[in-house]
């Protein structure tokens, strides 16, 4: 294949075109099938560009993207969205200077090297940086389908991003690239079997108005249930050392006839310092306890916990990850690993980060069950508060931004998906090769650098 000799203008206008249908795929708009596409335009921009041209693109590529999606960073952080949005871009340009280095466009694999390197890239942003930021990718994208509980998010984004690269890169596998797209397509959107009938009623409440006697008042009118979920930061006390009010939350439970109370407060340690923490309260002890593994960057958020702990309970195994701990993927497969069989997650998105943030977070969640096949219950301040089932479906949700109290079924599951087994290493795998061929690449370049004999190589724009 000769490489192609597109004007610079034509090459942004693809990646202009690639940027507007990944906003697209995303709330508020919500036009998911474009993320089954949004890379190609993209990834044929790419086609005969040099390594210079190629980190341009990558850079319009990844700040348009961001700035179009993620634009709600303004309202929380003011101009210091635009640093973050300019870190985010960091990772397409070295996506798209690694690939160009690499000159592989003609060989029969060179989509899936690809394919490797643009997931490897993904994971890293979303999973292993200091940024942990797994927003906006071409598997989160998508509504969870037949593949989620096989592959993951990570491993939908890498048959996403073959197929793309196999349309854009190589004549011979542009038929294989399209089934590999329809294949998607269906796992995704064929219908789901219905799920085993519910044997649990759990009540979330919503409301940001972040008092215990607000939220004991709103529980009051509650109907008899099993458990219990209020958002995070429910309360501001160690509910450890403060009896009256535990005391005070099991005449909750007593009244009714709950087993189990979720919420989020602070636990205070010894050096001063304090962890942002899940309390699961039953009528008459302190169940268990979860530190929030991630907490959100730029805030006062407490001190990082390293454990996904199945907590027992009357209703069986519970895990109750915090919040951000939900947004990407590690957090809770630990947690479903360690036994739990449902999740029960105090939440907060507060009401000033706009409608925009609100619903691309709420979409996070619906991943997490997919994946580990588990019933999920989300309290989130204002919104959104919402039950999803072990297929990612959402069964029901309050409006944004009206505190309410939303009860519903659920059933416990301790069945192991593929995803569970195996299926999640795709991400890192394609993580570590990146890391190896970036490490090779850079080797190579100062090597041909430091040797006046080398010849000149590398595609032409």
């Amino acid at each position: 294949m000769q490489p192609i000799r597109w004007t610079f203008p034509v090459r942004l206008m693809l990646v202009t075109i690639s940027a507007g249908l990944g906003i697209l795929s995303f709330p508020p708009v919500g036009l998911s099938a474009c993320s089954l596409i949004f890379l190609l335009p993209f990834l044929i921009a790419l086609r005969g560009a040099s390594p210079q041209q190629s980190i341009g693109l990558g850079a319009l590529m990844g700040f348009s993207l961001y700035l179009g999606t993620l634009n709600w960073m303004v309202t929380i952080f003011g101009g210091f969205a635009l640093f973050l949005h300019a870190v985010l871009t960091l990772f397409p340009m070295l996506f798209t200077g690694l690939w160009a280095t690499l000159a592989l466009p003609n060989r029969a694999w060179a989509p899936w090297i690809a394919a490797t390197l643009w997931t490897g890239f993904e994971y890293y942003r979303c999973e292993w940086s200091p940024l942990r930021f797994a927003w906006i990718t071409p598997g989160t994208g998508l509504p969870p389908g037949y593949l989620t509980p096989l592959l993951g998010v990570y491993g939908i984004t890498f048959l996403i991003a073959a197929a793309c690269a196999a349309i854009a890169f190589s004549p011979r596998q542009r038929l294989l690239g399209v089934i590999l797209l329809g294949s998607i397509a269906l796992c995704t959107w064929l219908p789901k079997p219905s799920t085993p009938n519910p044997t649990l009623k759990v009540a979330a409440i919503q409301s940001e108005e972040m008092s215990t006697f607000a939220l004991l008042h709103r529980s009051k009118d509650l109907p008899p249930v099993d458990a219990i979920v209020w958002p995070e930061y429910a309360t501001t006390t160690d509910l450890r050392q403060n009896t009256a009010l535990r005391i005070e939350l099991q005449k909750l439970l007593d009244l009714k006839s709950a087993q189990v109370l979720v919420l989020g407060g602070r636990a205070d340690r010894e050096n001063g310092t304090w962890e942002n923490t899940a309390f699961t309260l039953g009528r008459d002890t302190l169940l268990g306890t979860h530190v929030k593994n991630r907490p959100v960057h730029f805030f006062d958020d407490g001190q990082p916990g390293t454990q996904a702990p199945a907590i027992s309970t009357p209703l069986g195994q519970i895990a109750t990850p915090i919040c951000f701990d939900n947004d990407g993927d590690a957090v809770v497969r630990r947690a479903v690993a360690n036994g739990a069989e449902f999740l029960l997650i105090p939440s907060m998105d507060a009401e000033s980060w706009t409608a925009r943030q609100h619903r691309q977070h709420a979409a996070l969640f619906r991943h997490r069950a997919a994946e580990n096949a588990r019933w999920l219950v989300v309290a989130a301040s204002s919104g959104l508060t919402q039950v999803v089932d072990p297929w990612g479906r959402r069964v029901d949700s309050l409006p944004l931004f009206e505190p309410g109290n939303l009860v519903a079924e659920i059933a416990p599951s301790r069945r192991r998906t593929p995803y569970q087994l195996g299926g999640w290493l795709i991400g890192p795998l394609c993580c570590v090769f990146t890391a190896a061929t970036l490490v090779f690449a850079v080797y190579q370049s100062r090597r041909n650098l430091s040797s006046p004999t080398a010849p000149a190589e590398g595609p032409t724009g």
